[in-house]
């Protein structure tokens, strides 16, 4: 999305084309249990994507919204929106590795070569 489009386009529309797009390819939302197949895999992919950009928007809209938690699920992680409609929610998977033990500092280097990596200026 261009910067014109963030500028004019207010954060809760945006936030509402967003949850659209998750309605309308969630292969849970249209009965999918498993197994998962490829194209299974990659609506998921894109869901989840577009997930994490909600719960981005949410706050850029002020709409209250996190993470949270379920050990009980197999996909533990747990995004929630407090719509003015009623809260929303959704189980992601957690990250397949953990933390790998870096500082502060040794965060931001890494950062800054990677701009630098892909030609962008930190």
């Amino acid at each position: 999305m261009s910067h014109a489009l963030r500028a004019v386009v207010p954060a809760e529309v945006r936030l509402a084309w967003t949850l659209t797009a998750i309605a309308a390819l969630d292969p849970s939302r249209h009965g999918h249990t498993g197994p998962d197949t490829l194209e299974i895999t990659a609506a998921y992919t894109e869901r989840n994507a577009l997930i994490w950009s909600a719960l981005a928007l949410a706050h850029e809209a002020g709409v209250p919204a996190g993470m949270g938690y379920d050990p009980a699920d197999p996909h533990p992680v747990v995004v929630y929106l407090e719509l003015p409609t009623g809260q929303v929610s959704w189980h992601l998977p957690a990250h397949p590795t953990g933390w790998d033990g870096h500082s502060t500092a040794a965060k931001y280097e890494r950062v800054a070569a990677f701009a630098e990596a892909i030609g962008t200026p930190a």
